[in-house]
């Protein structure tokens, strides 16, 4: 029996308009909780996105034992009590930083820069006036994308931030409007090689956050005593273009403001790019940011599946296909 002939461009057609409805859908959705947002005070919008964290944690169940997992794993030490109150705090804080971030249009650059103190400003102007860009690496530890505002307000220097796309075009084209309020540029990650490159070399900053799962065939270094794959892009920027790393982080103070800061990450005995080397630096910068998140712990997004690959999974996978 012969099969019905399908025209393949417009099957195309039906499913990109079916999903084009659903962003658009998905990305009203998004503007309404976003400009109800910008209409309340800041002081407000922190206290309904934690009390929203924390009802998501206790109530929805959204990647609760995925969080409880990953803090199992990093602090076996501690009580099941003790876990379950830094999950419930790790989830504060994300509803927190979710609110704070679409509330951004409403800030100015005095009011980021009351909001966010950042510690050393002057200490980056002198890194970047010895004519060498900076790998600016950090995490997802308090609100990071306030952080990459108030480092390119407070050095005066622009960050080019790269930046993976949102799944919806909708929401991804709002958020890199935000990224960019206060002069820093978005890089998408398909270009970020060249453009990571060219900026590094002519003595920019780059602003990468670093700490999410990477694939198998990344490097593989040590995190919270465990080896897991870890992208090696920031060490091999540093390795070739002769940037120095700098761990930046803001810290979420008691009333609601933050501190940022930055430590740089030691070169000693790396010269030139080699694999070594790129390892070496990489579990140098890792072992730095596992030190800021052990300081502070419910600040971190622990609901990420950071642990997805581990040497332990790659062994057994390995015999299982000898």
């Amino acid at each position: 029996m012969a099969r019905p002939f399908i025209d393949c461009r417009f099957t195309f057609a039906y499913f990109s308009l079916r999903m084009k409805i659903s962003h658009l859908l998905e990305y009203s959705a998004f503007l309404t909780i976003a400009f109800s947002v910008q209409l309340l005070p800041l002081r407000l919008v922190r206290t309904i996105g934690g009390w929203l964290g924390e009802t998501v944690f206790n109530l929805v169940g959204y990647r609760r034992e995925i969080t409880l997992e990953n803090l199992r794993n990093a602090f076996p030490e501690k009580s099941s009590a003790e876990l379950i109150e830094i999950a419930t705090m790790t989830f504060r804080s994300m509803g927190v930083t979710f609110f704070e971030i679409v509330w951004t249009p409403n800030l100015t650059r005095e009011k980021l820069l009351e909001e966010v103190h950042f510690e050393n400003a002057a200490g980056v102007r002198e890194i970047q006036a010895k004519g060498k860009g900076i790998v600016l690496l950090t995490g997802h530890v308090g609100n990071w994308e306030w952080f990459a505002h108030s480092v390119g307000v407070s050095t005066g220097i622009p960050l080019h931030v790269i930046a993976k796309g949102q799944a919806n075009p909708f929401v991804d084209r709002f958020i890199n409007r935000l990224r960019t309020k206060f002069g820093n540029k978005v890089v998408p990650m398909a270009l970020s090689v060249r453009e990571t490159l060219r900026a590094l070399n002519g003595g920019e900053l780059v602003g990468i956050v670093g700490d999410q799962s990477a694939a198998r065939e990344s490097v593989w270094v040590d995190f919270f005593g465990r080896k897991v794959p870890t992208h090696q892009g920031p060490a091999v920027f540093s390795l070739k273009t002769g940037a120095p790393i700098i761990i930046g982080f803001s810290v979420r103070q008691p009333g609601g403001n933050y501190i940022s800061d930055y430590r740089v990450v030691p070169m000693d005995g790396l010269n030139g790019y080699t694999q070594e080397n790129v390892k070496e630096l990489t579990q140098r910068h890792v072992q730095i940011m596992e030190e800021i998140i052990r300081r502070h712990p419910s600040q971190w997004m622990w609901t990420h599946r950071r642990w997805k690959h581990t040497e332990e999974d790659s062994v057994l996978e390995t015999i299982s296909q000898s």
